[in-house]
C-alpha cells in the first residue's frame, strides 16, 4: 500500500507540475502585452497591462540612439518628428504615470546598453511632488541589473489577469495598434477623441488634477535628486540633453492659481534652471490657450509635438508662435 500511496504521490506532483506548466504556455502563446509575439493568433495586444515590462523588452530589441523621457504627455509625441533632427533611431520612453525614479532607470540602462546620442526630456509638475499617489505600476528595478530572466517571464505571465484580457480582445473593434515605437498612435488619440467630447475630457482631467494637487502636491527635494542624475548622466557620457516642461491646457495653471500653490510652481521652474537650461512651455500663450490644440487639460495632441522640436533644435523654418517656449537658463 505505502508503494501505491508513493506512486499516487509522485503523479499527483507531476499531474501539478504539468498543469503549471501547461497554464504559462498557454499564457505566453496568448501573450496578452505583445511581450514575445512569436504567435499570430489575431488577438489585440493590451499593452496597458504592463507597460513598464513592454518597454523594457522591446526598448532591447530596438536598441534606439535617441530617446524621449517622460510621462503621457512626453508619450505621446511621435519619434518621427524628432527623427528629423536627430536623424537616427529615436523610441519613445515616455510612460504613463511615470515617476522621475523610473525615468532616471531607464535611461541610465539605455546609456549602459546603447549607443544613446540624444535625450529629449519632457518635465511635468506633479512628478517632483514630495508626496505622490501610488502609480500601481509593473515598476521593477531588478529588471535593470537581472534582465528579463526566466524567472520574471513566468511571474510576468501568471501575473496577467488572463479573463479579464481575453474579454477586452473579444469585445474590441481596434484595427490598428495604439502604440509604435514606444509612442502612443495618432490612431489611439483619434480613439479617445472620438470616444469623449471635448467638455467630458476637459472636464475628467481637470477635476482628476484638481484632487491631485490638492492631496499630493507639496514641494520637496526627491524628484530634483533623480532629475539631478539624469542630467548628470547626460553630461558624463557627453550625450546631447535637450529639456522642455510640457505645454499643459491654461486650465491646469489656473488649477495651482486656485489653489494657491503657484509657489511651488515658481519655485519648481526656478530650481530646474539651476541644473540645466530648459524650454519654458508651461506658460500661458497662444498653443495653451487654444482648446483644439489639446486631447484633454494635461495633454497636447500628437500632431503639434512637432513644435516642441522645432523650437529646441531652433528650426526656423517651422512657423512656431512667437510666444511658445522660453528658453530658461541660470
Amino acid at each position: 500500500m505505502k508503494k501505491q500511496y508513493k506512486k499516487y504521490f509522485i503523479l499527483s506532483i507531476l499531474l501539478t507540475l504539468f498543469l503549471f506548466g501547461l497554464g504559462i504556455a498557454i499564457r505566453y502563446i496568448i501573450d496578452p502585452v505583445g511581450i514575445n509575439n512569436k504567435f499570430n493568433l489575431g488577438l489585440y495586444k493590451d499593452v496597458a497591462l504592463a507597460y513598464r515590462v513592454q518597454k523594457f523588452v522591446e526598448l532591447n530589441k530596438f536598441k534606439p540612439n535617441t530617446i524621449i523621457l517622460g510621462g503621457s504627455r512626453a508619450h505621446y509625441l511621435n519619434p518621427k518628428d524628432l527623427e528629423k533632427y536627430t536623424h537616427d533611431k529615436v523610441y519613445n520612453l515616455g510612460l504613463t504615470y511615470s515617476t522621475l525614479e523610473e525615468q532616471y532607470y531607464f535611461l541610465k540602462y539605455s546609456i549602459e546598453h546603447f549607443e544613446i546620442k540624444n535625450v529629449v526630456i519632457g518635465l511635468n509638475l506633479y512628478p517632483f511632488s514630495e508626496k505622490l499617489e501610488d502609480n500601481s505600476s509593473d515598476f521593477d528595478k531588478d529588471l535593470f541589473e537581472d534582465g528579463f530572466t526566466v524567472f520574471k517571464q513566468i511571474k510576468h505571465y501568471l501575473d496577467l489577469p488572463l479573463y479579464k484580457y481575453l474579454k477586452y480582445a473579444y469585445e474590441n473593434e481596434y484595427t490598428e495598434p495604439f502604440y509604435k515605437d514606444g509612442a502612443i498612435t495618432a490612431y489611439h488619440q483619434s480613439i479617445v477623441l472620438k470616444n469623449h467630447s471635448w467638455e467630458e475630457r476637459k472636464k475628467n482631467s481637470y477635476d482628476g488634477y484638481y484632487k491631485k494637487y490638492t492631496e499630493y502636491l507639496e514641494w520637496g527635494e526627491s524628484g530634483l535628486d533623480y532629475y539631478r542624475k539624469m542630467v548628470q548622466l547626460c553630461k558624463d557620457n557627453n550625450i546631447n540633453l535637450k529639456v522642455f516642461t510640457t505645454a499643459v491646457h491654461v486650465s491646469q495653471i489656473e488649477i495651482l492659481e486656485d489653489l494657491n500653490k503657484m509657489d511651488i510652481f515658481y519655485k519648481w521652474k526656478e530650481e530646474l534652471g539651476k541644473i540645466t537650461p530648459y524650454y519654458d512651455f508651461m506658460t500661458k500663450n497662444s498653443v495653451t490657450r487654444n482648446d483644439d490644440n489639446y486631447i484633454d487639460t494635461s495633454h497636447l495632441k500628437q500632431e503639434f509635438g512637432y513644435l516642441y522640436f522645432a523650437k529646441i533644435f531652433d528650426d526656423k523654418s517651422v512657423n512656431v508662435p512667437e510666444d511658445f517656449g522660453i528658453l530658461i537658463k541660470n
